[in-house]
């Protein structure tokens, strides 16, 4: 059972919750030690205290760099399991060697299966999605993605890391430029129709945007809602590699 804080392990809990709940990732030691003003050896006896009273857990891999989990999600059927990593990312999303293996590391898990879980790591900078190369993101193949969601999506025979904007109101809407600007309210949504998925690329930005065409084009890829089971995979979290400075 988690034993008591002091004011300051309080304040540095707080501050992990806010982030992870605003970023959906953890912070790095770094960014951490720069909240707080003090040096990245002070904040990580902090989290060692965290850690030890059972608030937080902690690591550092070779392959996901230094991440933070809370102990507070995790509930009594969660277990940590191997994550085999499976394939790189350039700057324009496309996964590159997949689904070679390029290492691993153990993560944690609530109801994931061995067999479906796996993770690609960044080469590049991704800058329109905050991702940056080193970056590690795993993927669970057995979960359907949904509105928000990143996920593996292939363009003809390539395949791309893509954000859902959107579900469609039935199977009849080919607009996905339209979709994506006006998306279909959840409450007009019918769940007894299979919608599908308004998607963009996830490195589409004025920099890439004639790139990607034209490998949609050379791919003979239309540019249309595509259904759920296209995904090869849908995104559970990033770990940020950071390293522990002086």
């Amino acid at each position: 059972m988690p034993h008591a804080l002091s004011e300051r392990q309080k304040e540095y809990l707080n501050f992990i919750r806010e982030y992870i709940r605003a970023n959906e990732m953890s912070p790095g030691l770094d960014e951490i030690a720069r909240h707080f003003d003090v040096k990245s050896p002070t904040a990580h006896k902090i989290l060692e205290a965290l850690q030890a009273k059972g608030f937080i857990y902690f690591v550092r891999s070779s392959e996901a760099g230094f991440y933070i989990r809370l102990v507070e999600r995790a509930g009594m059927h969660e277990v940590v399991m191997p994550v085999p990593i499976f394939g790189k990312v350039d700057y324009l999303g496309e996964i590159q060697n997949f689904p070679e293996y390029f290492g691993g590391f153990d993560d944690f898990f609530f109801g994931g299966k061995p067999n479906t879980i796996f993770a690609v790591v960044l080469t590049k900078d991704i800058p329109i999605a905050n991702m940056k190369a080193g970056d590690t993101i795993v993927f669970d193949q057995s979960k359907k993605p949904q509105p928000g969601d990143i996920c593996i999506l292939p363009i003809g025979q390539r395949l791309f890391l893509a954000k859902i904007a959107s579900k469609t109101m039935d199977r009849e809407v080919h607009s996905v430029e339209t979709s994506i600007k006006y998306p279909i309210p959840v409450d007009l949504c019918n769940p007894n129709v299979e919608q599908l998925l308004n998607y963009y690329p996830l490195a589409f930005d004025e920099n890439t945007e004639e790139i990607l065409f034209a490998i949609a084009e050379d791919q003979d890829w239309p540019l249309v809602p595509l259904p759920t089971s296209f995904a090869v995979a849908t995104a559970l979290h990033l770990w940020r590699k950071f390293e522990v400075g002086g």
